[in-house]
């Protein structure tokens, strides 16, 4: 009888072996299919934004200020980046009742090596681009107080602002600015 009992916990030992490999491959299944719902409903999310902001801008006409579309971007192999303003205050030029303006301006770039240097971020840096930065400002200021009020209050003449500041602060910085951002917006 001896012989009949030591078979026993062999078999046992050899269906715990395979319950834990049921549940290990079980585990690794989960979270495999997990990984791609999760890859494929980020992906689908970006793909639905990006879908959204070429309608938007095929809508009114401009996604960016100086028209060029989001694929010229890609096909340049640079990175956009984003050139930080420090926020104006200015007089604007109404003549019936003085008009304050102030506005945050941040300028889209091409190139996140230009963006960089122009920020003074780079780790080498011409002596040219500070000087850069103040011509830039010196051209949307001169520009921003030639506007009314009435003139900047519509989205129409905010659009119309957007692109005369793409196309000062590119000649200023001797390349092309895409878009320009105003993440702040006071007319007093």
């Amino acid at each position: 009888m001896s012989q009949a009992a030591a078979p026993a916990p062999d078999a046992g030992k050899k269906k715990k072996g395979k319950g834990k490999l049921l549940v290990i491959l079980a585990a690794t299944l989960v979270l495999a299919l997990g990984g791609g719902g999760a890859a494929w409903f980020f992906m689908a999310r970006a793909d639905a934004a990006n879908a959204a902001r070429q309608k938007t801008a095929g809508d009114h006409g401009a996604g960016h200020a100086t028209g060029e579309a989001v694929e010229e971007e890609a096909a340049d192999g640079h990175e956009p980046a984003v050139v930080a303003l420090p926020t104006f205050t200015v007089n604007l030029a109404d003549k019936d009742a003085p008009r304050y303006l102030r506005t945050t301006v941040s300028l889209v770039v091409n190139d996140t090596d230009k963006a960089a240097s122009l920020s003074g971020s780079a780790e080498h840096k011409p002596g040219a681009e500070p000087v850069r930065i103040a011509m830039a400002r010196s051209a949307i200021l001169e520009l921003l107080t030639t506007k009314t009020a009435e003139e900047l209050m519509s989205a129409e003449g905010k659009t119309a602002l957007k692109k005369e500041i793409a196309v000062r602060a590119s000649k200023a910085f001797r390349f092309t600015v895409n878009d320009v951002l105003l993440a702040e917006f006071v007319v007093q």
